[in-house]
């Protein structure tokens, strides 16, 4: 069975699960990951509400936005161990070096050029009442789930899960799931299958062509499935 992951619906549920992280119960421990995405969402809504004239006339904007206030919470070395799954302990540290530079380019460009889409289609300001988080408890160890619900103005909630790792520099989120599917999962899948094709430079050279292509304003290098 195959299915395209970044669906219309999907991407709808992702962007502002990603954008309006907002919880209705502050925590008394500011250094946790709840609340280290209550803050960052807020900030991000004000800042993609307050430029929304700016973006439609320059998409970079949004691209700029997410670089300086989403991308610092996002660990992109987990993210491309997870990824790449046995091949990273087959990689020689240059290959992983391109690989996480590439990845992380590829995500900033994905998320700006949906976001900057959705912004130039829906009228209506970000709203932070869109989104509530279940209260994880007491937090043991390194790692985290946080789980949260996003109710759309139209449709049935969307369930949304934060994988977050506590690191030297606070707790960043790794991975991303809507409705069960993971962000990271898909692309591992995805990845793991060009890797048997072309190895691991084919694919990081493959990447860097997606990107390029994102950056011209080809948003068909969005397109990612998920084989099963």
């Amino acid at each position: 069975m195959r299915h395209r992951l970044f669906s219309k619906s999907f991407l709808t549920a992702l962007l502002l699960g990603l954008t309006l992280m907002f919880s209705q119960h502050s925590l008394a421990d500011m250094d946790s990951p709840q609340v280290l995405l209550e803050k960052t969402a807020a900030q991000m809504i004000d800042a993609l509400n307050a430029n929304r004239d700016k973006i439609k006339g320059k998409p970079q904007l949004t691209e700029d936005l997410i670089e300086k206030i989403l991308l610092p919470h996002i660990d992109f070395i987990t993210a491309s161990k997870y990824v790449l799954g046995n091949y990273w302990n087959d990689a020689s540290k240059e290959q992983k070096i391109e690989f996480i530079k590439s990845f992380r380019i590829l995500l900033l460009r994905f998320y700006s050029s949906a976001l900057s889409e959705y912004l130039n289609t829906h009228e209506e300001k970000l709203d932070m009442g869109l989104m509530s988080f279940q209260d994880p408890g007491a937090i043991e160890g390194t790692q985290v789930t946080i789980r949260s619900t996003v109710q759309p103005k139209n449709g049935k909630p969307v369930a949304i899960n934060y994988q977050m790792l506590k690191t030297n520099r606070g707790w960043k989120v790794f991975d991303v799931s809507v409705e069960g599917v993971s962000v990271i999962t898909t692309y591992k899948t995805n990845f793991a299958s060009e890797i048997q094709q072309k190895g691991l430079d084919g694919l990081i050279a493959s990447l860097k062509e997606r990107n390029a292509k994102l950056l011209a304003g080809d948003n068909s290098a969005l397109k990612v499935e998920n084989k099963q």
